[in-house]
C-alpha cells in the first residue's frame, strides 16, 4: 500500500551497515565499503541494537498501517532482498511488535480506538479486493490502526486481537478468499514484479490452514465486525455473507498440488524469472 523510504534508514545507519574491506592495490588509502550481511540471530541482535531508529523511520511514513512486508524492507541494509524472508522473519517480527504499540499510541492520542485486521492466503488479492469495495476502502483510511497480513497462524491473530482489546480497541476483520491455482499464479506474478517469493511447498502447506476459519472467527469473536470478500479466480473481491464464506474450499488434494507445481514450472520455463528468483523457489 505504501513504500518505505529506504534511503532514510540507510542514512541513519550507514555507519553500522557497512564494513571496510582490506586495502586494494589500486587504492590503498580509500578502500571500498562493503555491505554487512547479517542473517538469523545476528539479524535479530542487530535489529535490537537499532530498533528505535528503525521504528522511527517506519512511523514517519506509514500512516495507520502495520505491514510486515514494509517493516522487513527496513532490513535491506543488512542483506534482506525479499527473496530470503526466512532469514529475516524474526527480526521483522521484532520491528512489528514495537510498531504495533506505537500505532496504537498514535491512534489513542487521536481518540480513534478502532483497528482493522486483514486476513487471507498469500496471493489472494487483498489490496485489489479492497480497492473494488469503496466502503471497505474508506474504512481502511478511517480506522486508527490497520494490521495487514495473511494471518495463516490463527494463534498469532488471537494474540494481536488480545493486545489491542486490552487497550480498548474495537476490532474489524476483512477476510479475502481466492482459489489455490489463481492465488499461486498471483504469487508468481508478484515475484516477477516485486521480488517476493513464496515456495510451492510453503503454499501447499499453508493453504489448508484456513479451512474452518470463518467458523472460528464467529465462535471466538461474535462481536467483531466481520467482512468476507470472495476473489475466486480474481473476480474482483465480491462481498459475501459469512454463510457463503463457509463454503470456501481450502482442500489441498494431490491433483491440486501437481497443478501448483506445474504453474511454478511454467514460470521457470517462461524466462521471466531471474536466476536468483528461481533459486528462491527451490
Amino acid at each position: 500500500m505504501r513504500t518505505i523510504k529506504i534511503w532514510m534508514i540507510t542514512a541513519i545507519l550507514i555507519c553500522c551497515a557497512t564494513v571496510l574491506t582490506s586495502c586494494s592495490k589500486d587504492d590503498p588509502v580509500n578502500p571500498e565499503p562493503q555491505p554487512v550481511i547479517l542473517k538469523g540471530e545476528a539479524a535479530v541482535e542487530w535489529t535490537k541494537n537499532h530498533l528505535d531508529s528503525l521504528v522511527n523511520v517506519y512511523m514517519a511514513d506509514c500512516g495507520n498501517l502495520l505491514d510486515p512486508d514494509m517493516t522487513r524492507d527496513l532490513l535491506k541494509c543488512i542483506g534482506y532482498t525479499r527473496l530470503n524472508v526466512f532469514d529475516y522473519r524474526e527480526a521483522g517480527w521484532l520491528i512489528d511488535s514495537v510498531v504495533f504499540i506505537r500505532l496504537m499510541d498514535r491512534a489513542e492520542v487521536a481518540n480513534n480506538k478502532t483497528i482493522l485486521f486483514t486476513m487471507g492466503m498469500y496471493g489472494c488479492g487483498k489490496t485489489t479486493s479492497l480497492n473494488n469495495n469503496p466502503d471497505l476502502k474508506k474504512l481502511v483510511s478511517e480506522v486508527g490502526v490497520v494490521s495487514e497480513g495473511a494471518y495463516n497462524n490463527v494463534k498469532y491473530f488471537d494474540e494481536m486481537v488480545e493486545k489491542s482489546g486490552k487497550r480498548g480497541f474495537e476490532p474489524h476483520l476483512i477476510y479475502v478468499y481466492n482459489d489455490a491455482e489463481t492465488g499461486y499464479t498471483n504469487c508468481m506474478e508478484r515475484l516477477i514484479h516485486s521480488n517476493r517469493a513464496v515456495t510451492c511447498e510453503a503454499y501447499i502447506s499453508v493453504f489448508p490452514q484456513y479451512q474452518g476459519r470463518v467458523e472460528y472467527i464467529e465462535e471466538h469473536y461474535p462481536d467483531m465486525k466481520f467482512y468476507c470478500l470472495d476473489n475466486n479466480h480474481n473476480n474482483g473481491g465480491q462481498r459475501v455473507t459469512t454463510e457463503a464464506a463457509k463454503q470456501w474450499d481450502y482442500t489441498m488434494t494431490e491433483d491440486l498440488q501437481e497443478k501448483l507445481y506445474a504453474i511454478k514450472q511454467s514460470y521457470i520455463d517462461s524466462g521471466k524469472l531471474t536466476a536468483e528468483q528461481i533459486y528462491a523457489l527451490q
